[in-house]
């Protein structure tokens, strides 16, 4: 399986470009400009490196750190395994730009403010983002070395409760989960005052997307999820224009509104319009750089 295959996966979450042979944000105001849907393979091929905001995509990461010889990260992990009784799951990994680190990208259900530093040799990353494949620092590029299913799909594991109990930074877990939604169960804000066919009848793009539906990319699919998302009660709507898509599964799908609603806004017709000129160019809204 070749990497652009691989690569479509990072959609699904919140990515930023970063400066060429750089882990320095390409834009204004760093990691919180990161945007769910965007195609890395693009971005890279503009010569960008690229980064994953991590909270704002429902993920942590657990960075192994060997820039010291003596560094010990992943010992470290196998002695927190024992005496917590609990070994942390197989995950999405990736090897890191110095050859010998490593990120363990597991979901963030369950954290609520987590410790910085696991030992001293493996840092906790939540609040920040890291660098994925393929960015590239001094000729070396971070790879994905585990994680992947035989389709190609990333598998991102959830911490077992022992390590939520650890990881997070208050002892009474139990009590403050009660008292913080899930990710998965963050109110979106939605709208409920909007006409669906006005709507698609203003809108190029989600014309498009409903009338070549079986052969969209996948940006493009999710572009349209994230405007529709914003819609009270359009899950099934959702559903039904995304039902001739080649790699249509319910879940998938459903995640992908999650995701989208958790940012609280689709897409701009900015955003829209630069990035999918072709299907906008004829659209009246394309100049409409506020939307």
């Amino acid at each position: 399986m070749s990497l652009s295959d691989l690569l479509w996966n990072w959609s699904y979450y919140a990515t930023l470009p970063c400066k060429p042979n750089s882990k320095l944000p390409a834009t204004r105001q760093g990691f919180k400009d990161a945007k769910l849907g965007q195609d890395v393979t693009t971005l890279s091929n503009r010569g960008y490196n690229v980064a994953l905001a991590l909270s704002m995509s429902g993920l942590i990461a657990l960075d192994l750190d060997y820039h010291c010889e003596n560094a010990t990260p992943e010992k470290d992990l196998q002695k927190l395994e024992q005496e917590l009784g609990v070994k942390l799951p197989k995950t999405l990994t990736q090897s890191t730009a110095s050859g010998n680190g490593k990120h363990l990208i597991y979901s963030a259900k369950g954290i609520i403010n987590p410790i910085g530093r696991i030992g001293n040799f493996c840092d906790v990353k939540y609040n920040g983002y890291i660098m994925i494949t393929p960015s590239v620092i001094n000729g070396r590029q971070y790879q994905i070395i585990d994680g992947i299913d035989e389709n190609g799909n990333f598998l991102i594991a959830e911490l077992p409760k022992a390590w939520l109990d650890y990881i997070n930074k208050d002892t009474d877990f139990n009590q403050q989960l009660t008292q913080k939604s899930e990710f998965t169960s963050i109110e979106p804000k939605v709208y409920s005052d909007i006409n669906i066919d006005k709507l698609f009848d203003n809108c190029k793009f989600l014309q498009y997307c409903r009338d070549n539906a079986d052969r969209l990319s996948e940006p493009e699919w999710f572009s349209m999820i994230s405007i529709l998302a914003q819609i009270k009660d359009s899950d099934e709507l959702i559903h039904k224009l995304s039902e001739p898509y080649p790699k249509y599964n319910y879940e998938e799908t459903q995640k992908k509104i999650v995701n989208a609603r958790k940012f609280g806004h689709s897409q701009s017709c900015q955003y829209l319009s630069e990035n999918y000129s072709d299907i906008c160019k004829n659209c009246t809204n394309s100049n409409n750089k506020g939307a």
